[in-house]
């Protein structure tokens, strides 16, 4: 009879995530439990559960190296977004009018200006995974809890232009009704990018199902 297997995903993320130097046996212990019993959905809760614990007590114990952590990925995320505005300028120009060059104009059809959005959103979400890949991999020793304070930043950064906006054109602007996309991109999305670059970068720990 074969042994009951726990959520794949939710181990792989373990084995990928999880901090700290018990991650081997919690992953056993959990997988133990889940054989015994427990539900997919218990298993799920005690991985996510284990993984922002643990992140969080490696940055409680690291804060210098979190900080340094979080400061190289905001100003990768902050080099990526200026090359991102340039080419988007540069589309711009080119719908606009063109650009002189060797005696031709060189010009795109203004129908392309109307994917100048999806254009921001796709540079965003590849700034971001790579700023997350930068982030995992130069602090590949303690890389989920390193990637966990750059993400906690980002969102705080977001948060925090947020209110600023806020405080300036009044709630007015009603900002979750008018600008959905963009509360998901910078509170979700581009969150789960940095994660996704992160993975990229680290070293694989393969996990075997007793």
């Amino acid at each position: 009879m074969r042994s009951k297997l726990p959520p794949r995903l939710a181990t792989w993320l373990l084995g990928r995530l999880a901090s700290g130097q018990t991650r081997e046996s919690l992953i056993g212990d959990l997988i133990e439990q889940y054989r015994n019993g427990r539900s997919a959905s218990w298993y799920w809760r005690q991985t996510l559960g284990s993984i922002v614990t643990g992140a969080w007590g490696e940055v409680c114990d690291h804060k210098l190296l979190a900080t340094r952590a979080a400061l190289v990925g905001l100003a990768t995320m902050w080099a990526f977004g200026a090359v991102a505005r340039f080419l988007l300028q540069i589309l711009w120009v080119l719908t606009s009018g063109g650009v002189y060059l060797g005696g031709h104009w060189v010009r795109l059809d203004y129908g392309w200006i109307h994917y100048r959005m999806y254009m921001a959103f796709l540079l965003t979400l590849l700034g971001s995974a790579g700023s997350g890949w930068i982030v995992g991999r130069f602090h590949r020793d303690h890389q989920a809890p390193m990637v966990f304070a750059f993400v906690i930043s980002v969102i705080l950064g977001a948060l925090v232009e947020l209110l600023i906006q806020v405080g300036v054109v009044g709630w007015t602007i009603s900002p979750v009704a008018r600008y959905p996309q963009t509360l998901v991109l910078w509170f979700v999305l581009a969150p789960i990018s940095i994660v996704i670059g992160s993975m990229i970068a680290s070293r694989p720990r393969p996990i075997g199902f007793r």
